[in-house]
């Protein structure tokens, strides 16, 4: 058994030995490097980028080569109409009859290079900026990642941190607790109390440590959500160097009634450029009825032979073209129209939604005031109530210890205090996820 008890303090005092240490901000500052959500926007980020590079590069020469090998194992039979050649002494041939006549031999082998040069086309120049402008897209939704994933690690922070603060209260409140059910237990084997007096205190001392058990486990359940908002490892101690106070004291304590920039929203922002990209679109779909204009350059080298192992041995002979490619759309049986007509009506229905967001945000800006100002409120009666609360119960306890209360009057103070300390880290808890959701209301991320 001792040399367990020294096995589990060594372990203890390694797993502390590792633990790391965050404060809010130095948790919020490693999820945003190592979050696994933000890891998929940082590729989508960069998916965007090499988009705008191969777009960019549809634009510039193009060449390809090619070579090819060929053994005819039937040559190709040209079948003609019987002429005459006008030769004295040969007769003419029956008109009836048809002449066939094989061209070229059984093995070729060409070798050639291709060139185009693109010299206009309108959807090119629309893909160009609206590949630059999804990227801008990719760009804003990181960012919307980064709000969200710095609200939830502050969340969950502050979750464990009022848990934290809680457990560290109901162990306070344990001391004096076992104190009392000390003195209780002495007065009663002295005959001075009923053995119901002591069995309520007891039950008592018995409730608080099972509350604190179901806290100290819910903080460690916050805890590793903290490490898989954060990416940490799920088996990587942490520990938490702000306090439920330290936190509270970044709040401000007055009410507020702050100035509201539509433009800086995240959501207003992201909407604007969906409404770009469909402009972009409309404008592609229109330039599809628009000519197409294109430079090419060909050469290639032919050979000919009998025999294989001769067709390298051969002369090869060129042939070499360059020209100009122009393809005009002119009846497409009302296609172009009809998706012109789509790309049309999504821009109208991006400029709605942007119309109606536009409105929300608004309405949320303003719920997310009236919200803080209220926790704000929620939050001044319920230090009040937990001042009166303790107070009542360190009255309670002097009476009790002096026989001036029973030990139901000392259990239902006790029950008070924790029922009101509960309501009062609940209340905090409000108003810390109120000044988050109001500053993200107001698009100050």
């Amino acid at each position: 058994m001792r040399s367990t008890i020294i096995a589990c303090i060594i372990l203890f005092v390694g797993t502390v030995a590792n633990a790391q240490s965050y404060s809010l901000e130095e948790a919020i500052a490693f999820a945003l490097k190592h979050n696994e959500q933000l890891k998929q926007a940082d590729l989508d980020v960069e998916i965007s980028e090499a988009k705008v590079k191969e777009t960019t590069a549809i634009g510039l020469p193009q060449i390809s080569g090619e070579a090819t090998a060929n053994y005819f194992i039937d040559i190709p039979v040209q079948v003609a109409p019987p002429f005459d050649l006008g030769i004295p002494g040969i007769p003419a041939p029956d008109p009836n009859d048809l002449q066939e006549f094989q061209f070229g031999l059984p093995y070729s082998a060409t070798a050639g290079i291709n060139a185009s040069q693109l010299l206009f086309d309108g959807s090119y120049f629309v893909g160009l900026k609206a590949s630059k402008a999804y990227l801008n897209y990719a760009m804003l939704a990181k960012e919307k990642s980064e709000i969200e994933v710095r609200n939830m690690v502050a969340q969950t922070y502050f979750a464990a941190a009022s848990l934290g603060k809680t457990y560290t209260t109901l162990l306070e409140n344990k001391k004096t607790l076992q104190q009392s059910v000390s003195e209780t237990q002495s007065m009663y084997e002295v005959g001075f109390m009923e053995k119901q007096d002591f069995d309520q205190v007891r039950l008592s001392l018995a409730n608080l440590e099972y509350q604190a058990q179901v806290v100290l486990r819910r903080r460690e359940q916050m805890e590793q959500l903290l490490r898989l908002q954060m990416g940490l490892p799920y088996d990587q101690a942490i520990t938490l160097t702000d306090d439920f106070d330290a936190l509270m004291e970044t709040i401000g304590r007055e009410t507020i009634d702050p100035a509201f920039n539509l433009e800086n929203h995240i959501d207003y922002r992201t909407v604007t450029q969906g409404e770009e990209l469909s402009k972009l679109s409309l404008s592609a779909e229109r330039t599809k009825n628009m000519p197409q204009l294109a430079a090419f350059f060909t050469h290639s080298q032919n050979g000919f032979s009998q025999e294989f192992n001769e067709l390298f041995e051969n002369e090869f002979y060129p042939t070499t073209i360059v020209g100009l490619q122009l393809n005009v759309p002119i009846f497409s049986s009302g296609m172009r129209y009809f998706k012109t007509k789509q790309a049309k009506l999504e821009l109208e229905k991006t400029q709605s939604q942007k119309r109606m967001l536009s409105q929300n945000l608004k309405t949320q800006a303003l719920t997310a005031k009236q919200n803080f100002n209220s926790a704000l409120e929620n939050l001044k009666i319920a230090e009040d109530n937990l001042d009166l609360a303790e107070t009542i119960k360190q009255t309670t306890e002097v009476k009790y210890k002096e026989g001036l209360a029973s030990s139901l009057d000392f259990a239902q103070a006790e029950s008070q205090y924790l029922q009101t300390l509960t309501a009062y880290i609940s209340t905090s808890q409000e108003l810390f996820n109120a000044k988050l959701e109001l500053d993200k209301a107001l698009g100050k991320y």
